[in-house]
């Protein structure tokens, strides 16, 4: 079986269909990883890594802008996150409608053994690209996402 992409028109017919073929990987192979390894879901481990990331609290829809999530969706994964004693929820001073999210130490914990999962199978199943390459990659996506949506930050640390 050849496992080449099918033929396509041009080149950015083979980039956007590789780029969900990817990203379609990733996400099962996380999901996979993360319910294997600390037994949670990949949705689960990202909010919980943002919010580990974030110095100070984070309101549902700072979480849901970096993660490209809906605020309902990143909603139900924090009410499982609290009820599990990962998170916990204040009502924000400053605005009553507004939820500031923090992780307990028992879901700081969690990221860290999910960061060194993610290493340990970063390093097993990822192609080893030289730097440079991965710079270039990182940039093409870079500039695709901020002319798709010029709202997008920027993940680039400069």
């Amino acid at each position: 079986m050849d496992d080449a992409p099918p033929p396509f028109p041009d080149d950015l017919a083979t980039l956007w269909y590789l780029i969900r073929r990817v990203a379609t990987l990733l996400d099962r192979t996380g999901e996979a990883l993360f319910q294997r390894e600390i037994g949670t879901s990949l949705a689960q481990y990202l909010v919980l890594s943002v919010v580990d990331a974030h110095p100070g609290p984070l309101n549902q829809q700072a979480i849901a802008d970096r993660l490209g999530l809906t605020k309902g969706t990143v909603s139900r994964q924090i009410d499982t996150a609290v009820a599990a004693g990962l998170m916990t929820v204040r009502t924000a001073e400053h605005n009553r409608r507004e939820n500031l999210i923090t992780l307990t130490p028992t879901g700081t914990h969690l990221v860290r053994q999910g960061d060194a999962a993610f290493e340990r199978e970063k390093a097993e199943s990822l192609p080893k690209l030289p730097p440079q390459e991965m710079r270039t990659a990182i940039r093409v996506l870079t500039a695709m996402n901020s002319a798709l949506d010029p709202t997008a930050t920027s993940p680039v640390r400069e």
